[in-house]
């Protein structure tokens, strides 16, 4: 301890200036570490601009900015209980590099590979494969499942080089082909390949909505595609679909087509539609047709054929004997008539050099015009559209709604024809059998409109497929009813209602009445011309009504095409309209009268 202390005190101070380190030293040590540098600097600088310009120019140029779409989800379509209608679900696609496959393979041994998992033949793949130059082809789409796990097992087996899978979508339509005109279907865009838009029905009046708006994801990539991690990257998200809830209820459908199958099978029809509304708000609750398809199926259709028609918008029929209730409120509403008014044309008339008989030929003396609805007069319509004359009668048809669109959300609407006074080719006797709903053409959906004016005390509401738009954000829009106009006056309506229900009781055997209801309806039966001449034992079958009277929240319209087994409305679709009905009414527990 001693000698430590004395090695301590014997010791130098350190701010002896003949201690400190010689600064050249240091300074000389530092001058060469940047000599090293600069020259590793200049080195390299010289690698870069002259040993490896050419090479790392053409890398530069080969680094480029690349743009990719965010697909957005397509937006769900709900019925009114908030029951799936469409909705799209995760798949995925297969993507080929044809260049790779040139190059570590070969494009037929490749496509028959694929042949085994995917849909199609190899000659039809290989056709996909065939361009060397090529680095991306769509295989196929919307695959999931089985397909998706094999592929994916290939590709980790490097069985299938070139080949890819990338994220996709496919639309699901649960219920089949429940409401598949109502509904429409998706496929891939003309203008747009690889995007899927609607191109029918909801699917195609709603698509912007339904489609959301694409994102963007923009980075720099090199010549093998791989991002440049200090290049720009940006992304702008996608923004899905909004989901559409129609008016249409997924119960009342079930029942509008289980009628319409039974109805056909019974009867041996060729084609047929029932329309289902609420008269009040103008809403479709069911709409069904037959021939009919699957929208899930899309791509099992070879071609286009009837069953893709929505006859319910998008055809026209001759709507016969329903179309006396719109020549009946015409001559309500002028005061040309009143129910207890009475003619005497008998059942055979002769208008303007043309003939016109009653369905039984018969003649019914003093008839009323509550017995014209009864017996389904055709020389009683002829009286009122007579009487009030073919100025008022068509005025009457334009407030009706026929001859023009009605404005319902469904793609493919037609106005059907109506030849007024003055226009091309109408004659006076078209007066006659216009009255009675025969050479004029409408559509099912304005048919059940117009009816459905009267039941709504005159007032026509535009139809409409749905009901609300909810938005990704969580706002929602509901759509009001919409009222077009007042057809005929509130009075007008009332007592057609009243002769409309006397007229129904009255008919012996009525198939159309339903027991603890009050309906009122009226049955048609037009027959089909074809080469100008009307075709014998074959028509179109047809009946229209509402009800309950004290509040009337529902009307069906029925139609039938060509029935073989039966010829008249009152057996073939008064039967039908009646089994709706006593459905819906259950189904909303609609309380019976006491």
């Amino acid at each position: 301890m001693k000698k430590l202390r004395g090695w301590l005190s014997n010791s130098r101070k350190p701010n002896d200036p003949g201690d400190l380190p010689d600064p050249s030293r240091r300074f000389g040590f530092m001058l060469g570490c940047a000599a090293l540098g600069s020259g590793a600097l200049g080195w390299r600088l010289f690698d870069w601009h002259v040993q490896q310009s050419a090479n790392l120019t053409a890398r530069g140029a080969s680094a480029v900015l690349a743009r990719s779409e965010i697909k957005p989800r397509r937006g769900t379509i709900l019925d009114r209980s908030g029951d799936v209608m469409a909705i799209s679900r995760g798949a995925k696609g297969v993507i080929a590099d044809p260049s790779v496959i040139h190059r570590d393979s070969n494009p037929f041994v490749i496509a028959e590979r694929l042949s085994h998992v995917l849909p199609g033949n190899s000659a039809s793949i290989a056709e996909r494969l065939s361009n060397p130059r090529a680095k991306y082809a769509v295989v196929d789409r919307r695959l999931f499942g089985k397909p998706v796990e094999l592929l994916q097992k290939k590709i980790r087996d490097k069985q299938l080089p070139g080949i890819r899978l990338e994220e996709d979508r496919i639309r699901i339509y649960p219920n089949n082909e429940l409401a598949a005109h109502a509904l429409g279907f998706v496929g891939e865009s003309a203008a747009q390949p690889g995007d899927v838009v609607g191109l029918a029905g909801i699917e195609a009046w709603y698509d912007d909505l339904l489609r959301g708006q694409p994102g963007l994801v923009q980075k720099y990539v090199d010549a093998l595609g791989r991002r440049i991690p200090i290049g720009k990257y940006s992304m702008q998200p996608a923004e899905h679909g909004a989901t559409v809830t129609l008016a249409i209820d997924r119960t009342i459908q079930h029942i509008v087509e289980q009628e319409l199958d039974a109805a056909l099978d019974k009867f041996a029809g060729e084609s047929g539609s029932i329309v289902v509304t609420n008269p009040q708000s103008g809403e479709i609750l069911g709409l069904a047709n037959r021939p009919t398809f699957n929208p899930g199926l899309m791509h099992q259709y070879g071609a286009v054929g009837p069953e893709f028609q929505n006859r319910a918008c998008g055809l026209i029929y001759d709507p016969g004997s329903t179309f006396k209730l719109i020549t009946m409120a015409a001559g309500l509403d002028t005061g040309a008539v009143q129910p207890d008014s009475v003619h005497n044309l008998p059942g055979t008339v002769e208008y303007h050099g043309q003939e016109f008989k009653n369905w039984d030929e018969r003649t019914y003396p003093n008839q009323t015009m509550t017995s014209v609805l009864q017996h389904s007069s055709n020389t009683g319509a002829i009286h009122i559209a007579d009487t009030i004359g073919a100025k008022s009668f068509y005025e009457y048809v334009d407030r009706f709604g026929f001859g023009a669109l009605t404005g319902i959300d469904l793609r493919g609407e037609v106005e059907g024809i109506v030849r007024r006074r003055g226009d091309p080719g109408w004659f006076l006797p078209d007066l006659a059998s216009n009255s009675f709903g025969q050479g004029i053409s409408v559509t099912p959906v304005q048919m059940a409109a117009a009816i459905g004016a009267i039941a709504n005390n005159g007032v026509l509401m535009r139809p409409r497929v749905a009901r609300a738009i909810t938005y990704p954000d969580g706002r929602q829009h509901l759509f009001e009813p919409h009222a077009v106009r007042r057809v005929i006056s509130s009075d007008s309506a009332q007592t057609l209602i009243r002769m409309m229900e006397t007229a129904e009781n009255r008919v012996t055997g009525n198939r159309a009445l339903i027991q603890g209801y009050r309906t009122a309806g009226k049955t048609g039966t037009a027959e089909i011309a074809s080469g100008g001449r009307m075709l014998e034992d074959t028509s179109i079958a047809s009946y229209a009504g509402f009800g309950p009277l004290e509040h009337p929240k529902v009307l069906a319209l029925v139609i039938i095409h060509k029935p073989q087994k039966a010829f008249f409305g009152a057996e073939v679709a008064s039967p039908t309209f009646a089994q709706v009905m006593r459905k819906v009414f259950a189904y909303q527990k609609l309380p019976k009268r006491s």
